[in-house]
């Protein structure tokens, strides 16, 4: 769930923060930590706490239910840069990248990465490859942190981080200086940050675009079951739009090869809108498959739709089959969607809808008749 909001008359991904509070009772002011990045929840920033219920097994769930920018671990960590997590009725080291691999897994929006506890930034930059490649930061701990210590960062980072035109790594400093000030010691605190040199969102979005026309030109993504020539053609189609969205490859369809010129660079398909773009595509892609292998089925030997079903079998009555072949026509239109919503706003001409093969009272006529 991507939760956007406005600013300077632009649609803006909405900061989004998960907290996985694996604290212990040795950690007594994690619950103020946590307390104080509830507070941070308002109109512009959501905020979801799990707490020790929360276990390893269901991370990804927690984390795919949500779709955090932000992801906040508070807990122990090792001299080994792990963290020390919920795992069944103990508590388990795993490293950090392999906790950053399941949260990024589930949600491919995230952008940021707070580790509070101790040794938390021992493996260095390496868990900004875990991060939206459009962007990323990484706050950790370079040796062992106090508890009070650890909770005054956090609130003095995020206080800093949601107010208007800051940014990371001012929050960042900011923070570092308030807690140095008053306890007159440096913090091991540090953060790595990644910028993008990627094009804009716009441009990359009519690119990728533009590399699946290919797909959408072609008779199976325009025309109505009734009309399509072919359900192998069909199902080419789909297999090339799923190579391009996993891979970033548009194939020829003559020798199969990648054309390069076409194609686009597959950490694209991470950026989070494109990334939403691809899970929809994904799912029309699938819902189509399901149907198509229904209706093919019903077909035997035949390669398309004759006339008003003639060709089905009778496992089903005509008025189903025809509703069955408009379900394959309604997935295709959740793809076409997805795709004019990718390019909402670029000047791009929409894809048109597929018309339904067959109407409801054409549909009706046949539940009548029997035919």
């Amino acid at each position: 769930m991507l939760i956007t909001r406005q600013k300077c008359g632009i649609v803006v991904e909405m900061p989004s923060i998960a907290v996985w509070n694996c604290a212990d009772e040795e950690l007594p002011r994690a619950d103020n930590e946590m307390q104080s990045l509830e507070s941070c929840r308002s109109s512009e920033v959501d905020v979801v706490v799990a707490g020790h219920a929360l276990e390893w097994d269901g991370l990804g769930g927690f984390i795919a239910s949500f779709k955090p920018t932000i992801f906040h671990f508070i807990g122990h960590g090792t001299p080994r840069g792990e963290l020390v997590i919920n795992e069944g009725r103990s508590n388990v080291a795993r490293s950090i990248a392999s906790v950053l691999e399941v949260v990024r897994a589930a949600s491919p929006a995230l952008e940021g990465v707070y580790l509070s506890g101790c040794h938390t930034s021992v493996p260095g930059p390496e868990p900004l490859e875990f991060l939206a490649p459009t962007s990323g930061w990484v706050v950790g701990t370079s040796d062992a942190v106090e508890d009070d210590v650890a909770t005054m960062f956090t609130q003095k980072f995020y206080n800093h981080l949601f107010t208007p035109d800051a940014d990371v790594r001012e929050a960042f400093r900011v923070a570092k200086a308030y807690v140095e000030a008053d306890l007159g010691d440096a913090t091991p605190h540090s953060m790595w940050m990644a910028l993008s040199s990627m094009p804009p969102v716009d441009s990359m979005a009519q690119a990728v675009f533009t590399s699946l026309r290919g797909v959408f030109d072609r008779g199976a993504m325009q025309v109505s079951m009734r009309n399509e020539f072919s359900f192998a053609e069909l199902d080419h189609a789909l297999q090339d739009m799923s190579h391009a969205l996993g891979t970033g490859q548009v194939l020829s369809r003559v020798n199969r090869a990648p054309i390069e010129p076409a194609s686009f660079p597959a950490e694209w398909l991470y950026e989070p809108r494109i990334a939403d773009f691809v899970s929809k595509a994904r799912a029309g892609i699938s819902a189509v498959r399901r149907n198509l292998d229904v209706v093919r089925q019903g077909a035997g030997d035949q390669d398309r739709v004759f006339g008003n079903v003639l060709n089905f079998d009778g496992s089903a009555s005509p008025a189903e089959w025809m509703r069955r072949v408009n379900k394959i026509d309604a997935a295709r239109n959740r793809i076409v969607k997805a795709a004019n919503e990718l390019l909402a706003g670029s000047g791009a001409p929409p894809l048109r809808k597929i018309p339904p093969s067959f109407t409801e009272q054409a549909i009706e006529r046949a539940a009548r008749s029997g035919r």
